[in-house]
């Protein structure tokens, strides 16, 4: 048996799925699974309304990697760090582990803003059928007590990873440090 679990947030006025807020100038910025990743507004962090596609149009490297990828990308986390905002994301297909994490910044996180523009930088994780048994998906930034930061990420297909960043929070450190943070054995017959 395979148990799926889905978070919701909801206010009065929307449901959305997998969602992550941040406050930047008074306003709360929220960012949802969907096409593109859907970014939402609020003033009181209850009213919401929806405010962009992050993508639009998806990245062209995210069907080439995960050639059934319908351009929805899931599970994004948004972190802000020495004057730079990141948000981190999976492309994946359901019930494949064919799946990357991707990052893309932001100087700013309202779309008014002169200095407003996501710049990708395409995938820094990538999980392969047959080689890996765990899932490049549900990502989420670490800093640790040293400032170090860390990317956990992962799924039921074979637990919890965490793998150490360079300092410019969008690739991984050399020489590669992998953890497991939770695991259970699954039977993939």
């Amino acid at each position: 048996l395979i148990f799926v679990s889905t978070v919701w947030a909801q206010s009065k006025q929307i449901i959305v799925h997998d969602p992550v807020a941040i406050e930047a100038n008074n306003k709360y910025y929220m960012f949802s699974t969907g096409v593109g990743i859907a970014a939402w507004v609020s003033d009181d962090y209850v009213n919401w309304r929806f405010l962009t596609q992050v993508f639009n149009p998806v990245p062209e490297w995210a069907k080439k990697e995960v050639p059934k990828f319908d351009g929805n990308m899931w599970a994004p986390d948004i972190a802000f760090h020495n004057g730079t905002y990141y948000l981190y994301y999976s492309v994946s297909s359901f019930a494949s582990n064919l799946s990357c994490i991707g990052v893309a910044t932001n100087k700013s996180l309202d779309p008014a803003d002169a200095d407003y523009q996501w710049t990708d930088h395409g995938p820094i994780i990538n999980s392969v059928p047959g080689r890996d048994m765990w899932n490049a998906i549900d990502p989420n930034l670490i800093l640790d007590e040293n400032d170090e930061p860390w990317l956990a990420f992962g799924s039921f297909w074979n637990g919890l990873k965490l793998v150490k960043l360079n300092e410019n929070l969008i690739s991984l450190a050399e020489p590669q440090q992998w953890h497991t943070i939770a695991a259970r054995q699954r039977d993939f017959e």
